[in-house]
């Protein structure tokens, strides 16, 4: 065999094991995420009283950023380490960390690309391989983008509509 096919062989296999890997540690957590106990820990961190609302909106909004920038294998110790220095709500920051999950990232990744469309100028149907990879950064970055501040203010709206609720039924009892 000769050496490059033996370089091939040996990436692909690689590439195969840290699939395999990713996935069944993402649906292991996804499944630990989803027991009575934790969904419980994770309401609890939603509505803590001692965080406001806008702290709470800017860790989901930074963690949907992070799910979706192009740091693959990175993302979750980058969100968390980044979360601690900017004093963000670690627990929602890893619960919206998880839009990129083995399900939803095709859907990323095609979105990612559409949106870099918008980047490059004339687009050519024979594109090189470093001007898509250019055009998926910079797509991957605007949905990113779009899609934190999107979260935030979905967010911070949702928490102000329950406070509020919440309010008056203190005031009517």
């Amino acid at each position: 065999m000769e050496p490059l096919n033996i370089f091939k062989v040996t990436i692909l296999n690689t590439f195969q094991s840290v699939v395999t890997f990713k996935f069944t540690k993402s649906l292991r957590f996804i499944k630990e995420l989803f027991s009575r106990k934790t969904l419980n820990g994770i309401i609890a961190e939603l509505f803590n009283p001692v965080q406001s609302d806008e702290l709470k909106a800017l860790s989901a909004a930074f963690g949907v950023f992070m799910g979706i920038i192009p740091i693959w294998g990175f993302q979750t110790i980058a969100a968390i380490f980044l979360a601690m220095a900017l004093k963000l709500n670690k627990t929602l920051v890893g619960v919206f960390l998880l839009i990129s999950v083995p399900p939803i990232l095709p859907l990323i990744i095609i979105l990612s690309y559409r949106f870099g469309a918008y980047w490059i100028v004339n687009p050519a149907a024979n594109e090189n391989i470093s001007r898509r990879v250019e055009r998926y950064i910079y797509g991957s970055l605007s949905l990113a983008i779009v899609s934190a501040i999107t979260t935030g203010l979905l967010a911070f709206l949702l928490l102000k509509l329950i406070r509020a609720i919440k309010q008056s039924k203190l005031t009517t009892t």
